[in-house]
């Protein structure tokens, strides 16, 4: 398993002051929050009354599984769960899908709770009919309302168990599900078994890269773990490449020639001084770019190797071997050293690489729930 660290978003003091004064509930450094749809940098925040753990914490009743869950520490109650759009949004439904703790229901009635004059209402009662079934679907008919913020509240006296458990909230517009994280990208594997994200803001997307003059597009690698240990091991030639998800290879560069350092620092001084939207070789050096459907591309640069059986046209399995990390296109490459092998990977999704124009920490949040949501 791979560490996570919680990602502190600190809001601007003016705006906690704001939210004070006009008294809707102040964000604080302890809240979690959702991205709302596919590369945007809409926050949607999620809070609770506790939560058991942090492999319970209330983002996991929005994250599209129903297999994880929000559960609360342990009390007598009462419990709650909301969600806040920073701004008011039309919804005609809500689904709960309530979740078990210890192999128990954990209650019997909640009130969808409305905030309003600076204070909650009880907006409906829903109660269960029989028990509560992760199969059955608990709808809250809206009737059609313009809110930016709501509850699941659950009180004392409906408390079946001591923690209270919700697998699944869903917001509804018409027939029209609310997106949040783009579900796409649910379930990709890390392109390096137990890979460790970049430690600095350089490896990240929109990173300024000056020797050619453009910005970072994709995650760089260069430390991983073994099984058993969290030990940092850097990336060389022998690490192997993995696909995320499987695909169709669109490129695959078997026949890549390296760059003299001579060439490697013509193209860098090119790049530097003109506004280039092509060249025939960049410094991605030995690439593979597989094509996921449904607007999904992955891109794997700076091979050492590529396995011979990828070539173009060619289908692959998710977690299956690709190549091996390496320098290709890199100046290391280009003097004959090993300096700077690691895995430049890129998440294309709709014709843009994801984290195009959001802040750091909401492309830590985005990877973070793509690879290691439940860690």
């Amino acid at each position: 398993m791979a560490i996570v660290r919680k990602i502190m978003t600190i809001l601007p003091h003016c705006g906690i002051l704001l939210m004070i004064l006009s008294g809707i509930p102040a964000f604080s450094e302890d809240d979690d929050y959702l991205l709302m749809g596919s590369n945007t940098a809409r926050r949607v925040w999620i809070r609770s009354s506790s939560n058991l753990h942090y492999d319970y914490r209330p983002i996991m009743a929005l994250d599209s599984d129903r297999e994880s869950l929000w559960i609360s520490a342990p009390a007598r109650g009462p419990h709650w769960i909301s969600v806040d759009f920073e701004t008011k949004r039309l919804m005609t439904s809500i689904v709960v899908y309530p979740g078990k703790c210890n192999g128990r229901w954990t209650f019997t009635r909640f009130i969808l709770q409305l905030y309003r004059n600076d204070d909650w209402f009880d907006f409906k009662t829903v109660s269960a009919q029989s028990r509560f079934s992760f199969r059955n679907r608990i709808e809250v008919d809206l009737g059609g309302i313009d809110a930016r913020i709501f509850r699941i509240f659950i009180p004392t006296d409906a408390m079946a168990a001591e923690s209270a458990a919700i697998a699944e909230i869903e917001i509804y517009t018409g027939s029209s599900k609310v997106s949040f994280f783009d579900e796409r990208l649910s379930g990709l594997c890390l392109p390096i078994a137990n890979a460790y994200l970049p430690s600095d803001a350089s490896g990240y997307p929109n990173a300024p890269r000056a020797y050619r003059g453009g910005r970072h597009a994709g995650i760089d690698f260069f430390f991983f773990h073994r099984e058993g240990s969290y030990d940092p091991i850097p990336v060389d030639e022998t690490t192997p490449i993995l696909a995320v998800a499987g695909g169709v290879v669109i490129r695959s560069d078997h026949h890549y020639v390296a760059p003299t350092i001579e060439e490697w620092h013509r193209r860098a001084a090119t790049a530097r001084s003109k506004s280039l939207t092509f060249m025939a070789q960049s410094f991605g050096g030995r690439e593979v770019w597989i094509d996921h459907g449904k607007g999904l591309i992955t891109v794997y640069n700076h091979l050492s190797r590529i396995a011979p059986a990828v070539v173009r046209g060619s289908k692959v399995s998710r977690g299956q071997v690709i190549g091996w990390a390496g320098n290709s296109g890199l100046a290391g490459e280009a003097k004959g050293t090993k300096d700077g092998i690691h895995l430049h990977f890129e998440i294309w999704i709709d014709g843009n690489y994801l984290g195009y124009g959001m802040p750091l920490p909401d492309i830590k949040k985005y990877l973070t729930w793509i690879f290691f949501k439940k860690q």
